[in-house]
């Protein structure tokens, strides 16, 4: 099997999936009871928050786990925005849904902005020129998850403090322990467990120590009351061990993920594909596109040979995806394949991928 969909989702290190065990057999206490059992479980739980935390560049304090990387950017946006109305939010036209939905869901009550990128990314000039004294709140993604934009965050982050009294969120989701990043420079942050290494069902979102949010789910006060419910324990102990493992070889995998992506993309251009992603991009992922086919059938075409890779968009032939729209490529939409790179992804998987790509092209017939 040859497994090219890691921004999807990654395969769970072993390490991480022995921690999760562990966690659910031995040490499967409720963390918030009393007796010395609960204990043990709060310790697995702070030990998690204080990994995240490090990781991430913020304190330990300033983490608040959610479900996952969605939970972390619904608290996110509407636990600033709740009980606020009127004012102007600013949001990229290109944003992951679990962002873009709660925009659109939020624009009946504030003047809601979309920014279009500049050459794929969003720049501080755009939204500089966004700005007004009654912004409430930014939420810019740091890495697209279709075509692997690399947004500069910092930058972007410091002209919304220059220019307004905004909020600064990033979804960090798809940059987290693949970019070299200190996300303290945000007044919020979105992470997401099972893009690392770890489990699906936990996430984080860092809260800078002056903001204030309010809950979006009430119950018995847990994670200072900003998102209930009994903490995911075994994920968090096995995200503990990924993040462990991930933070030191960061730059080194990002150096590998470089040339694969180079390879990559020197073989798709041979086949005659449009490459989609911008130049100012993560390594992680390269999409493409093949003009003339439906994506869809590639897919399912490669999977025949244990090839995964994902489509550029949600798959529909009928409308094209945020993200295709706001870099004006609607007309790819349909037809663009994402290639995103696991940290065992070798050269020889990309051999064995272009050259069943290839017959996938000869075999398939082109759209009419």
């Amino acid at each position: 099997m040859i497994y090219l969909d890691s921004a999807a989702t990654t395969k769970v290190l072993p390490e991480a999936a022995k921690a999760a065990v562990k966690a659910m057999t031995e040490e499967y206490a409720n963390p918030s009871s009393l007796h010395s059992f609960g204990y043990e479980a709060e310790k697995i739980r702070e030990k998690a928050r204080e990994t995240v935390a490090a990781a991430a560049g913020v304190k330990d304090g300033e983490i608040v786990f959610t479900s996952g990387g969605s939970g972390a950017d619904n608290l996110a946006i509407f636990g600033c925005l709740k009980n606020k109305k009127g004012g102007r939010i600013i949001t990229s036209a290109y944003e992951h849904p679990a962002v873009l939905e709660c925009f659109r869901a939020l624009s009946p009550q504030f003047e809601t902005v979309y920014l279009k990128p500049e050459d794929g990314i969003i720049t501080p000039d755009t939204l500089k020129n966004a700005l007004t004294p009654d912004t409430l709140l930014v939420s810019i993604m740091h890495v697209n998850n279709e075509t692997g934009a690399l947004n500069p965050i910092k930058e972007l982050a410091k002209v919304t403090k220059d220019f307004s009294d905004a909020l600064f969120h990033t979804d960090a989701v798809q940059g987290f322990l693949k970019e070299n990043a200190s996300y303290s420079c945000c007044d919020m942050a979105s992470f997401s467990a099972h893009k690392t290494g770890a489990p699906k069902g936990i996430g984080a979102l860092y809260v800078k120590k002056d903001v204030r949010l309010k809950p979006l789910i009430y119950g018995g006060g847990q994670e200072k009351g900003l998102f209930c419910g009994t903490e995911n324990v075994p994920a968090a102990a096995a995200w503990t061990e990924a993040v462990k493992i991930l933070l030191p070889s960061i730059d080194s995998r990002r150096k590998k993920a470089d040339l694969l992506k180079k390879k990559t993309q020197d073989i798709l251009l041979s086949l005659g594909a449009v490459i989609i992603s911008p130049k100012i991009s993560s390594p992680h992922i390269v999409t493409a596109a093949f003009d003339g086919y439906i994506s869809e059938n590639i897919v399912h075409f490669l999977e025949k040979k244990e090839i995964y890779v994902s489509t550029g968009s949600a798959c529909s032939s009928k409308k094209a995806s945020a993200t295709f729209s706001a870099i004006g490529m609607e007309k790819y939409s349909s037809s663009s394949l994402r290639i995103s790179f696991a940290d065992d992804t070798e050269k020889n998987d990309i051999d064995i991928f272009a050259s069943a790509l290839e017959e996938a092209l000869k075999t398939l017939k082109r759209k009419q």
